[in-house]
């Protein structure tokens, strides 16, 4: 049978009712408040203060995976996809109409953030920022865990455009895990300017071999220490 808690936090300022909790689970919550020797108030302030903190906390990056395989990235996702569900992230991803992703990831859950025409070429930033909206609207506020494969195709013709989008999102970066993903010969055909701009943004930046993930960091050093074991 379900009822509402009329019990009033009265420390916290204004009255909270809690809806949706069984008489089991008032008998349990009763037990243990009475185990401790506080009140349920109490233990519901607590719970609340640790939820308010564990939003606080939430990262606000784009993470820099660089590979040569789609479907290995995929697969990386797909095995981390439970806890990124279990903790209430917003699971999303945007892909051109023929990438893997569009089959595997929207079989498992995850929202398509694509959207058509699809032509990233004509207006990189235009195109992207449509996506992203679209992500962030549907995502209701919840941290986002979300994948731009079209970043990796805009990279393919132009890194330096590429480039200019990771600077646009730095400036207002939503909450959440945004997966940058970058072609291995992509990254390498370019300058070095282009490259270092590039990791330094994202500073630590991973490597997907195969089934394997590698993290690096940058740092730049003294020629002195060439001659320091």
């Amino acid at each position: 049978m379900k009822y509402m808690s009329k019990t009033i936090i009265k420390d916290m300022g204004k009255d909270l009712h809690i809806r949706d909790i069984d008489e089991k689970e008032h008998s349990q919550l009763t037990q243990i408040a009475d185990g401790m020797g506080v009140s349920i108030n109490s233990i519901v302030k607590d719970a609340i203060d640790k939820w308010l903190l564990q939003k606080n906390e939430i990262p606000k990056k784009h993470v820099l995976l660089i590979y040569d395989d789609d479907k290995a990235v995929v697969e990386l996702l797909k095995s981390v996809d439970k806890i990124a569900k279990e903790q209430g992230w917003f699971r999303a991803f945007c892909a051109p109409p023929d990438h893997t992703s569009k089959k595997s990831l929207s079989k498992i859950g995850w929202f398509d953030g694509s959207i058509t025409p699809y032509n990233p070429r004509k207006d990189p930033v235009k195109f992207c920022t449509k996506m992203t909206n679209k992500i962030y609207k549907a995502s209701k506020q919840k941290p986002l865990f979300a994948i731009d494969f079209v970043l990796a195709e805009i990279a393919s013709f132009s890194l330096d455009d590429a480039i200019k989008l990771e600077r646009d999102f730095d400036k207002d970066p939503a909450p959440g895990i945004f997966f940058c993903p970058y072609k291995a010969e992509d990254v390498m055909s370019s300058s070095i300017a282009e490259a270092m701009e590039l990791f330094l943004m994202h500073d630590p930046f991973y490597i997907l071999k195969d089934n394997e993930l590698y993290k690096f960091h940058v740092t730049k050093e003294s020629p002195h220490k060439l001659f320091l074991n």
